[in-house]
């Protein structure tokens, strides 16, 4: 009897599981996302907590997460015997529009578009903005969502780079009469601060991130060289709707 009662017993056992989250990049949770282990059949969803719940299965294994309107992640784990915890998923938002998404403390701001002007002579131009768009970050690491239809080796061919911006109040040309000096009011490009473009888990989307701790003060993304181009007819060149990059401030 004591031996039926133990066989009873162990099939009753409830079965080991791995319990994990999935969070936005804010730590909020998201309900309803879809979580799988590649190659099994489970399939659970999050609740309003954003946990899920699987049998364990150990080794080596690939976990996806994902939902509608977020970019997709991944976590490659190994799991041991005992093991309970599985990873946390933390989601980007995917952007419905393309353009630059500033990752802020609790939601994206989209960079906006600054004109480049120029001041000065066909041979001393000075490139600038009059103004910094109104992104604002107080994150001194910076993380930025990319949403593009263009693939990578289209966006390196662009020659991106971050600038950061120093504001031009006036400076000392040389004109006819001799050295005269100009009202200039324009943020122009001081140092170059080193970026790193990632392919994320979606063919539209992009995380460009800061090689370093950001300094305060203003920043603009460029193409093409538009703020520091010597060259005064290869920027006449390039339509006028096209001379833009994309500013923020670093607080």
């Amino acid at each position: 009897m004591h031996f039926v009662a133990l066989m009873l017993l162990s099939g009753c056992t409830t079965p080991e599981t791995l319990d994990g989250k999935v969070v936005d990049i804010w730590g909020e949770p998201i309900e309803g996302a879809t979580v799988l282990i590649e190659g099994a059949g489970e399939r659970p969803m999050t609740d309003h907590e954003g946990r899920y719940s699987f049998s364990f299965i150990g080794g080596a294994q690939l976990l996806k997460a994902g939902k509608d309107g977020y970019i997709q992640g991944h976590a490659d784990v190994d799991f041991k015997e005992g093991d309970t915890s599985g990873p946390t998923f933390n989601l980007y938002q995917k952007p419905s529009e393309n353009g630059f998404y500033l990752v802020g403390p609790n939601s994206y701001t989209k960079l906006s578009q600054q004109t480049v002007k120029t001041i000065g002579t066909e041979f001393d131009p000075i490139r600038g903005i009059a103004k910094v768009g109104a992104a604002k970050t107080d994150r001194s690491t910076m993380n930025l969502v990319f949403h593009t239809e263009l693939k990578h080796e289209e966006i390196l061919q662009l020659g991106l780079e971050l600038h950061k911006l120093t504001f031009v109040k006036e400076t000392t040309l040389s004109g006819p009469l001799g050295e005269q000096e100009v009202e200039v009011n324009l943020f122009t490009a001081d140092s170059e601060i080193q970026i790193e473009i990632t392919p994320m888990r979606s063919p539209t989307d992009y995380l460009i991130t800061a090689k370093g701790d950001l300094e305060p003060g203003s920043y603009a993304f460029q193409t093409q060289d538009l703020l520091d181009m010597e060259d005064q007819d290869a920027f006449d060149r390039i339509p006028e709707a096209m001379r833009s990059v994309f500013s923020f401030e670093y607080k």
